[in-house]
């Protein structure tokens, strides 16, 4: 998984490629498909049908972000791949989001309500992961050159 090619020889000056860029990338091109199609398909997928979001805002009520958060992680996936400085700092601002929405599920866990505390434990897995990869000075360097 950690095998990204080198930058070409047409540009000498370019940093390596950051070791599991491949990886991160896909990861964030699978996430995003996913929010979007199950915002779509599914609607509130997050909490099915009898969800306590869906109760208290309505049918329709959390489709539009979980889309919303799906078209982020594209465009973070395309400008992590062409290691652009700005997609960097949104992947920052996309793990914010991830961690609040996981801090909320954990709340709402806490206080009894039925919330699907895997979905809880998967988004702190890879958000730890995500968190490691994103503090990697070979990571740090190549988005900062990029």
């Amino acid at each position: 998984m950690s095998v990204d090619k080198q930058a070409g020889p047409s540009d000498p000056e370019s940093p390596p490629r950051p070791n599991n860029l491949t990886f991160m990338v896909g990861w964030m091109v699978f996430l995003g498909i996913y929010q979007i199609f199950l915002a779509w398909r599914l609607g509130t997928f997050f909490e099915g049908s009898k969800g306590l979001f869906r109760e208290d805002f309505g049918g329709a009520a959390m489709e539009p972000l979980y889309a919303a958060i799906g078209v982020m992680a594209l465009v973070i996936a395309w400008g992590g791949w062409r290691l652009r400085p700005w997609a960097y700092r949104l992947a920052w601002v996309f793990q914010g989001l991830v961690f609040g929405l996981a801090l909320v599920v954990l709340g709402l866990w806490l206080a009894g309500k039925d919330v699907p505390i895997h979905w809880l434990l998967l988004d702190c897995a890879f958000g730890a992961y995500n968190v490691w990869w994103l503090t990697r000075p070979d990571v740090r360097r190549a988005f900062k050159a990029g």
